[in-house]
């Protein structure tokens, strides 16, 4: 048992940064579209086809709606449960780590470069957000590490690896399509490029037919039933559209440079990558060991279609992690305090700097999008010690002490971040009360359908998961107004204000809200405002809250009416 202390030590981490309060977390990125599919599924029992918004959805294949679908059925149907495959793909990732790491650098560097991805913020975010890509990640890594297991030396045929090789491509298709065989499919290329044919274990025929055989039941199986019950349209929407004109049109994510996505990784793969520039400089030296050059190779390559492509997401890059943290546990692991002095400082040195500055910084938002007290200022507490100890690291380097630091101050981080600050923000924004009277609203009218134009609450997520209620995007709110139909408005107060003159409206109720630029890099540095959403119906209704609120407001008005004539002077009316 020993033996494994360190992997066991590395998943009870990941889930103590993995599993706390992932269910309070604002959905974001592309989760509810895997989150109403998967809903979708468990309701109907259709699991077949996934559905977005009650159409069919072909976006990505099934393996990511099933696993989904099949937690939720398990647990229960909440965001909780949907995002459970993702962060069981983060663990699972972890240990495919150690062992690529194993055959090729030592089982030290393995373990260090999986402690690296567990203390990776941006990995651990996407470890806790329900989509396709953790998984993507797990079998890009399994197939890699069965590749260098195939070809070792020496090369002995192994038919376990190659049925494990077949299984592993095949559910990457199905978890994201030609993706999974592509990125495999370098790393292929880059070690037949420096291994050559005859240092490879080839199956037999029997094993070569039964791996490829398995591979295309996993990764076209599902593509065959659509097929034979939909015809081709199934497939010409997730080949053409989804892949082909993602790549080469100018579909959605488009508009970032060719050179995105190497500043990307370097500012999201925080603090860890700037090891990987190191190691880069160590194999441009040639003092990196050739498992390093061909890891680097690999990821070179595959950010060759990735920059060409027209769609580039942050996200796309996280199959590309653990060989980066590979490399870069590498160059740790091997670093010493007085050869690599320069580096070690400025490492430890600009981190510092960074974590004291962000410790000065005021709140970012209304303290009602806040959490607790002490979990703010644990946070400061966190970044202010870190910086100090980072500081003191520069002064007198040592890697160790760095890796340990390191380490524990991004767990530290991170823990306050997803399981105190996420959770206090969506419970502070309108989100969960707007479904609520949404669904109230509609169960005394049932007709009645959402219309909004501006969203930054992103509240229509959570209508659409909780409420089941897809509601209509249309800017042109005042033919609704007038409309005979039973209509609900989403609308920010200058819509509110527009809207008024254009028919006579009926308040449901208002909120406060952040809008969702809140959370990204500009919002957290400049601060955010908060601003109102109001919900208004153009029909009558026997909801009897609804009723209580119009009394309410009745009286409200009447006494401010009573007040102005006082005020003026004026006797009020019996």
């Amino acid at each position: 048992m020993k033996r494994f202390a360190p992997e066991a030590g590395l998943l009870l981490l990941g889930a103590l940064l993995l599993l706390p309060a992932l269910g309070k977390a604002p959905i974001e990125r592309a989760e509810i579209y895997f989150f109403d599919a998967a809903r979708g599924m468990v309701e109907s029992g259709d699991w077949l086809v996934p559905r977005y918004r009650g159409e069919a959805f072909y976006d990505k294949p099934a393996l990511t709606y099933w696993s989904m679908a099949a937690s939720q059925a398990l647990f229960g149907v909440a965001e909780g449960p949907g995002r459970l495959p993702s962060v069981l793909a983060a663990l699972a990732t972890l240990l495919a780590t150690v062992a690529l790491g194993r055959s090729l650098l030592g089982l030290a560097a393995g373990r260090l470069a999986a402690l690296m991805l567990v203390t990776t913020p941006a990995l651990l975010a996407f470890g806790r957000t329900a989509m396709s890509d953790m998984l993507l990640t797990l079998w890009t890594t399994l197939a890699a590490l069965l590749m260098v297991r195939l070809g070792g030396e020496p090369a002995k045929p192994s038919s376990l690896a190659w049925l494990g090789l077949g299984a592993a491509l095949g559910l990457g298709f199905l978890t994201k399509g030609p993706i999974a065989v592509l990125l495999p499919g370098l790393f292929a290329l880059a070690v037949l490029r420096r291994r050559g044919l005859r240092g490879v274990a080839w199956p037999s025929p029997g094993v070569a037919a039964g791996a490829l055989g398995l591979f295309l039941l996993l990764a076209l199986g599902w593509f065959v039933v659509l097929y034979l019950t939909y015809g081709s349209g199934p497939l010409e929407w997730f080949f053409l559209r989804e892949n082909l004109e993602r790549f080469k049109g100018a579909t959605y994510d488009a508009g970032r440079p060719a050179w995105y996505y190497p500043p990307t990784y370097l500012a999201e793969a925080l603090p860890w990558s700037p090891a990987v520039l190191l190691a880069v400089a160590a194999l441009v030296r040639r003092r990196a060991p050739a498992a390093v050059g061909l890891l680097l190779e690999w990821v070179a390559l595959a950010l060759v279609p990735l920059s060409l492509s027209k769609g580039k997401i942050d996200y796309y890059l996280l199959p590309l992690y653990p060989p980066l943290a590979l490399c870069a546990a590498w160059w740790l692991e091997r670093a010493d305090a007085r050869a690599n002095a320069f580096a070690l400082r400025a490492w430890a040195g600009v981190l510092a700097l960074a974590l004291c500055g962000l410790a000065l910084l005021p709140a970012p938002f209304d303290p009602r999008w806040l959490p607790a007290a002490w979990v703010q200022l644990g946070l400061r507490a966190v970044l202010v010690v870190g910086g100090a100890a980072l500081l003191l690291l520069a002064w007198r380097p040592d890697p160790r002490r760095l890796t340990v630091t390191l380490a524990s101050l991004a767990s530290a981080a991170s823990l306050l971040l997803f399981a105190g600050y996420a959770p206090a923000f969506r419970a502070a924004q309108p989100n969960s009360a707007l479904t609520e009277d949404v669904a109230r609203e509609r169960r005394f009218v049932a007709g009645a359908q959402l219309v909004y134009c501006d969203d930054s609450a992103r509240a229509e997520r959570d209508i659409l998961f909780h409420a089941r209620h897809a509601g209509w995007h249309e800017c042109e709110l005042w033919a609704f107004a007038a409309d005979e139909r039973p209509f609900l408005f989403l609308l920010t107060p200058e819509e509110e204000a527009a809207l008024r003159g254009a028919a006579s409206l009926r308040e449901v109720s208002r909120y406060p809200m952040l809008g969702a630029a809140a959370l990204g890099l500009r919002g957290l540095l400049a601060g955010v405002h908060p601003t109102e959403i109001v919900l208004l119906a153009n029909y009558a209704t026997t909801d009897p809250v609804a009723d209580k609120k119009r009394k309410r407001e009745f009286r409200k008005e009447r006494k401010q009416a009573i007040r102005a004539l006082e005020e003026a002077g004026e006797a009020p009316p019996e």
